[in-house]
């Protein structure tokens, strides 16, 4: 509609087909989402949220360990151990690669919110209570990504280890202790006739005799070659193979092999017991089966040949 001004100027006013109709309900609802959605991806990416996570509790494990030694020292960091700095490693570098373009929901940020301020409990297991919670929760809720399924697996490695593996050895160590005494004692009576065993007590034919604790366990060992496994292959390469489980039943059974052959050797006699449980053959049996796990987990993990 126009109306002229002396034929000098005119005025034009849109029709009402030009007009925007108002939004329904759900298209209202779809605009609010969008637009919420837009905001959560500028404030943070998802990943970001996990590397936090990862680093609060990697920093209360150390924190833990500081604050149970008397006196602070390099020695007490390194404690930790090399595949406990590797998994943390692995777990970060996992993260890091992982999507950046997916935003951060707001359940991620609650239910890690939650389990990190659990942390702040004067209990060290809290650490890794929280850490099996943010490993299961991203287990089932990684949207595809498997970089970030592939670090709930380490995180989750990470937390057997250090807790729920020590809960369960402690509820059947005195069957895996025998079972242990009872596998030396054959192995001896084959190498020196009049060797006995007893419970986890090893018993030789001049009377000498060693008992086989907690501490010596394979358990301990064959905890810590699982998690150098996983940590490994899941580093490597996040899709699972057949090839992957068979060396990790071939790095548990060697690392129960080192041990029981150790644990011969200690009950040979006390100048053997010295030499393997406090002296130089210690550290050759802890340097030696470390490298021996670290090798069979890079060669195991190798990408597989593709047909020419």
């Amino acid at each position: 509609m126009r109306w002229g001004i002396c034929g000098a100027a005119h005025l034009t006013f849109p029709s009402l087909r030009d007009r925007p109709l108002p939004l329904p309900p759900e298209g209202r609802r779809g605009a609010l989402l969008a637009r919420r959605e837009r905001w959560w991806r500028r404030a943070l990416a998802r990943r970001d949220i996990f590397i936090w996570a990862a680093a609060i509790l990697l920093l209360n494990q150390l924190f833990g360990i500081v604050g149970s030694t008397p006196t602070m020292s390099l020695d007490t960091l390194v404690n930790v151990g090399i595949f406990q700095y590797m998994a943390w490693f692995v777990i970060f570098w996992l993260f890091g690669a992982s999507d950046p373009r997916v935003a951060a929901l707001p359940r991620d940020f609650v239910v890690t919110a939650v389990l990190c301020l659990a942390v702040f409990a004067r209990t060290n297991s809290m650490v890794w209570v929280a850490a099996t919670g943010i490993a299961i929760y991203l287990w089932f809720f990684s949207d595809g990504d498997r970089k970030l399924r592939a670090a709930a697996v380490v995180l989750a490695a990470l937390a057997v280890q250090q807790l729920w593996g020590h809960l369960f050895f402690d509820l059947v160590a005195v069957h895996l202790l025998r079972a242990e005494a009872a596998v030396t004692g054959m192995l001896l009576e084959v190498l020196r006739p009049g060797t006995v065993w007893l419970d986890n007590m090893v018993i030789g034919p001049e009377g000498y005799s060693v008992v086989i604790l907690g501490g010596c366990s394979s358990f301990h060992n064959l905890s810590l070659a699982m998690l150098c496994w996983l940590t490994v292959s899941r580093w490597r390469h996040q899709d699972w193979r057949p090839r992957d489980f068979a060396i990790g039943a071939a790095i548990g059974g060697t690392m129960i092999l080192f041990n029981i052959a150790r644990i011969c050797l200690m009950a040979w006699n006390i100048d053997l017991y010295h030499y393997w449980h406090d002296g130089t053959g210690a550290e050759i049996y802890a340097i030696g089966s470390s490298l021996t796990v670290l090798l069979m987990s890079l060669y195991g993990s190798k990408p597989a040949r593709r047909p020419v």
